[in-house]
C-alpha cells in the first residue's frame, strides 16, 4: 500500500471513538470476484462510511502464506488474485474504512488432522465438524498463538482500519443446533481444575458446575480479547477491536430465531447493558436483513429491522447493516428503512457524539454465570418484567449486568444513580455485596426483590414453583395481587414499614371447597431505611407475575415501590400511551430523549407501528428551555407548569429524538 494511503488512514486516528455506520457483506466463498467499485457505490447510498469484508479464518480472502489457513480458490476470479487489496484501495481512496471479518471458530479437516490438540472434543474424544470444518477450542494454541500470526500477516499486508471476529467462543452448539455439551480437551480439563480447586469438567447445563464453566469460559475469553487487542494496538494504534467488552467496540448482533420468544427491548437491553457499565467505549450493533442464520436468504420484516436500528442509536450505539453476499445478491426487504436511519444517525452526528446514558435508576441484569440455567432463566422473567413495568411506566432507566457491578463501581459511573433495582439475583457475591453497600452509604436506594440477599435477612421459608405458589395472595389491605414464580417468607424487622403481607396457600379445588386464605403476619413488602436511603424489599417474583398476568394491578405496585425508594419519576405527570419507550442520554450540549414506538409488537416479530398523536412529556424545568424535535424537524411547543416543562410532542410514528438545551 502507497505512503498516501497510509498518511491518510492515520489522519483518522481511534476514528471509531466518533460515530460511524456499517455495512458488513458476509461473503460465501463464491463471491470471491465480487465488484468492488459497485459494492461501495451501494454502502455510501446506504449512508454506512466503513465496509466489513469477510478477512481470513476458515476461509482467506487474500493470497494468504500460511499453512493453518485455507486460500479461497475462487480468488482466481480476480485479475489481482486479491480481494482484500482491491476492497481496501478503492475503500481508502473514497476516504471510507475497511474492516476485517475473522473467523477462528473452525479450520478445514486437513489442518485439523495436522493438529489435534486444537480442536474441540466431546466427553468421548470426538471432533465437531460440519462441512469439511472442525471446531477448535480456545484454550488450543491455534486460538492461542497461530490467531496472533494471522493478525500479524493482515496487518503488515493491509492498513485495515480493524478487526472484527465473527462466532469468537466455546463450540457446545453447532450450526444444525446440536448441543455436544463442554470442551473436553486435555487444555480445558487442565485449565478448569486449576481454576475450580481441581474440580471436573462439567458435561452440559445439567451439570452442577456447569455455572463454574461459564465463568471459566468468561475468563478464557476475555484475557484472549485483552491480549489481542493489545497486540493489534502496538501494531497498529488506528485499527479497532470489535469483540466483547474488553475490545475497542463492544459488538451485538440483532437478530431473531426459530422457536426463541421475541423479547421486543433485546437491542435496547443489550446496547444499555454496555454503555451503562463502560460509558466511553463504543458499540456496534449489527443488525441482520434475514428472519434467521438457517433462513438467510429470506428477508427481515422491514418494521423488525427498523426496531433493530431506532433502538441501538438510541441507546447510543452505532448502526450496522447485516447481509449475506455482495450488495444487491439477494433481495432484502428491510434495507430501505436501515439505510433510513443510518443517514439520520449520520445527519445527526453532532447528537450522537459523546451520547451518555442518563437515567436516574438502574436496573441490574442477573449473571448466567452465578447461577443454575434454571435459576437464571427464571431470573432473566423477573429482570424483564421490571424492564416492563419500568418502560410502560415511562421511568427513566439504564440496564446494569451483574457481572459489571463492580467494574462499574470502581470506574464511578454508579454515582449518578438514585436508585437501583435488583430482580432475582440470588446471594450476592461479596464484591457485588460490598459495591452496592458502598452505593447505598452514599446516595442510592434500593428495590430488592425474589431471592436477592445482600446482607445477613432470615429467611423463615422459601416456596419456589408453581405448586408451592399456586393460590398464594399478597395484599396491602385493599389490593390482592397473586403470587407467580417464587416467595421468600422473610422475618419482619423491627424498622421496617410493611407495605404488604402474605396470604398464604388455601385449597385450590372446585369452588365449594376453594376459601381459607387468611392475611398472614409475614410481610411480603417492606421498607427499611439505612443512613436515611429507603431499601423496598418485596419478598416475591413480582416481576414474573407481572410478565405471566400483565396486570396494571401489578405494574402500578411496581412502579410505587419505585417511588418509595426514589420519589417521583423525573417524568412524572407525563401523559404518555404505554407502548411508547422513553430513553434518556446526554450528550455535550444538553438532554437528549428519544420516543420509540413499540407497540406492534407481535409473535415473532414487529408489524406497522400505530400513530400517537396528543402525548405530552413533562420534566424539570432546569433540564432546558430549547426543545427542538428531530424526525419531524422543527421546535416543539412547551409551556411551564409550576416548576416543570410541558412538551407537547408532534406525532410519532416509528420514534422521535428531542435535544433539550438551557
Amino acid at each position: 500500500m502507497t505512503a498516501e494511503i497510509d498518511a491518510e488512514v492515520a489522519a483518522h486516528s481511534r476514528w471509531w471513538t466518533r460515530p460511524f455506520g456499517m455495512l458488513q457483506t458476509n461473503l460465501r466463498e463464491i463471491d470471491a470476484g465480487l465488484d468492488v467499485e459497485k459494492t461501495l457505490d451501494d454502502i455510501q447510498r446506504h449512508g454506512a462510511d466503513t465496509w466489513l469484508i469477510s478477512v481470513g479464518g476458515i476461509l482467506a480472502f487474500h493470497p494468504s502464506d500460511l499453512a493453518f489457513q485455507t486460500r479461497n480458490p475462487w480468488l482466481a476470479q480476480r485479475p489481482s488474485g486479491d480481494l482484500v487489496g482491491d476492497a481496501l484501495r478503492a475503500a481508502h481512496r473514497r476516504g471510507m474504512r475497511l474492516m476485517a471479518r475473522m473467523d477462528f471458530s473452525k479450520v478445514a479437516e486437513p489442518i485439523a488432522d495436522a493438529n489435534p490438540d486444537w480442536c474441540f472434543r466431546t466427553t468421548d474424544g470426538r471432533r465437531q465438524t460440519i462441512h469439511s470444518l472442525v471446531s477448535v477450542c480456545p484454550n488450543g494454541d491455534y486460538y492461542q498463538r497461530r490467531t496472533f500470526d494471522i493478525i500479524d500477516e493482515v496487518l503488515h499486508r493491509y492498513p485495515v482500519d480493524g478487526f472484527f471476529f465473527n462466532w469468537f467462543g466455546f463450540n457446545e452448539i453447532d450450526y444444525n443446533g446440536v448441543r455436544w455439551g463442554v470442551c473436553h480437551c486435555d487444555r480445558c480439563a487442565v485449565g478448569f481444575a486449576a481454576a475450580t480447586g481441581g474440580q471436573e469438567l462439567p458435561t452440559g447445563p445439567e451439570s452442577a458446575t456447569y455455572p463454574r464453566w461459564q465463568a471459566f469460559c468468561r475468563d478464557v475469553l476475555d484475557d484472549l480479547t485483552g491480549r489481542i487487542r493489545n497486540h493489534i494496538a502496538a501494531g497498529r494504534p488506528d485499527a479497532a477491536l470489535i469483540l466483547g467488552k474488553r475490545s475497542d467496540i463492544v459488538f451485538h448482533e440483532a437478530n431473531n430465531k426459530v422457536g426463541r420468544e421475541l423479547w421486543p427491548h433485546a437491542t435496547a437491553e443489550a446496547v444499555s447493558a454496555a454503555k451503562t457499565a463502560r460509558p466511553d467505549v463504543p458499540v456496534l450493533v449489527n443488525a441482520t436483513m434475514f428472519v434467521d442464520m438457517p433462513y438467510r436468504m429470506a428477508a427481515e420484516d422491514p418494521n423488525h429491522v427498523a426496531q433493530y436500528f431506532v433502538q441501538a442509536i438510541a441507546r447510543g450505539a452505532n448502526p450496522s447493516t447485516y447481509l449475506m453476499g455482495p450488495t444487491g445478491a439477494i433481495r432484502y426487504d428491510g434495507l430501505q428503512v436501515a439505510g433510513q436511519i443510518t443517514r439520520f444517525h449520520r445527519r445527526w452526528s453532532s447528537v450522537y457524539g459523546h451520547l451518555r446514558p442518563a437515567a436516574p435508576i438502574g436496573l441490574v441484569r442477573p449473571d448466567p454465570a452465578a447461577m443454575t440455567p434454571d435459576d437464571h432463566q427464571a431470573a432473566v422473567e423477573e429482570f424483564r418484567g421490571w424492564y416492563t413495568a419500568l418502560q410502560e411506566g415511562h421511568v427513566p432507566f439504564d440496564v446494569l449486568p451483574l457481572d459489571r457491578l463492580a467494574e462499574a463501581g470502581k470506574l464511578g459511573v454508579l454515582d449518578r444513580f438514585d436508585g437501583l433495582v435488583l430482580p432475582d439475583l440470588g446471594q450476592l457475591g461479596e464484591v457485588e455485596a460490598r459495591t452496592i453497600t458502598t452505593l447505598t452509604s452514599r446516595s442510592a436506594a434500593l428495590i430488592v426483590s425474589g431471592s436477592t440477599r445482600i446482607d445477613d435477612e432470615r429467611v423463615l421459608a422459601e416456596h419456589h414453583g408453581f405448586t408451592a405458589t399456586r393460590s398464594s395472595y399478597v395484599t396491602d389491605g385493599s389490593r390482592l395481587l397473586p403470587v407467580y414464580g417464587s416467595l421468600l417468607e422473610l422475618e419482619p424487622r423491627p424498622d421496617s414499614e410493611r407495605r404488604f403481607s402474605l396470604m398464604p396457600q388455601a385449597p385450590f379445588a372446585p369452588p365449594e371447597k376453594a376459601y381459607g386464605h387468611r392475611v398472614s403476619r409475614v410481610p411480603a413488602m417492606m421498607i427499611t431505611r439505612t443512613n436515611g436511603r429507603p431499601t423496598v424489599r418485596i419478598a416475591w417474583t413480582i416481576g414474573r407475575s407481572l410478565r405471566e398476568f400483565g396486570t396494571a394491578d401489578i405494574r402500578r405496585v411496581m412502579l410505587d415501590a419505585v417511588h418509595d425508594a426514589v420519589g417521583p419519576a423525573i417524568t412524572e405527570g407525563s401523559e404518555l400511551p404505554e407502548q411508547l419507550e422513553l430513553i434518556m442520554a446526554r450528550n455535550d450540549t444538553g438532554l437528549v430523549v428519544h420516543l420509540i414506538n413499540v407497540g406492534s409488537a407481535r409473535r415473532r416479530g414487529f408489524g406497522p407501528p400505530v400513530p400517537i398523536d396528543g402525548a405530552r412529556l413533562h420534566l424539570p424545568a432546569d433540564v432546558g428551555s430549547r426543545v427542538r424535535c428531530l424526525v419531524t424537524e422543527g421546535g416543539c411547543r412547551t409551556t411551564v407548569e409550576g416548576a416543570g416543562l410541558v412538551i407537547e410532542l408532534p406525532r410519532i410514528d416509528l420514534f422521535e429524538v428531542l435535544t433539550i438545551t438551557p
